[in-house]
């Protein structure tokens, strides 16, 4: 496998509570006999550490073929889809991302070799 550079999207703030000591603490909330509140619990643990739970999003990859026969990489994550395909002008590649909401949108970062090229926006608060 070839060596791959990971950029962070969201750095993580220093935090006096470990990885290690959160996982000990979550295994030993499991193996006692854990109560309907175990899952509060767990989130309130991962808190500590910086690591708030948040909803995990199902993406599921497939690929396709356009009608000239060349394939397309599709990328479904719930309100946002990727796709990748061949520039029809060359060797090139093409990158769709379609956003269903306004709110999906401003949460979406993209980036290309660790430069930002749409930054997350935090989301917009109301005034009353």
């Amino acid at each position: 496998m070839p060596n791959a550079t990971v950029t962070p999207l969201r750095p993580r703030a220093p935090s006096g509570y470990t990885d290690a000591a959160a996982l000990n603490d979550i295994h030993t909330l499991l193996t006692s006999d854990p109560d309907d509140g175990a899952l509060a619990d767990i989130a309130e643990i991962l808190a500590r550490t910086g690591r708030p739970m948040s909803r995990a999003r199902d993406i599921e990859v497939t690929t396709t073929e356009t009608a000239l026969g060349w394939p397309v990489a599709c990328v479904d994550a719930g309100d946002t889809s990727v796709f990748i395909r061949q520039s029809p002008a060359g060797s090139g590649l093409v990158i769709e991302i379609c956003t269903k909401t306004d709110a999906e949108q401003a949460a979406l970062a993209v980036t290309l070799d660790g430069h930002p090229l749409h930054p997350e926006r935090p989301t917009a608060v109301p005034t009353a």
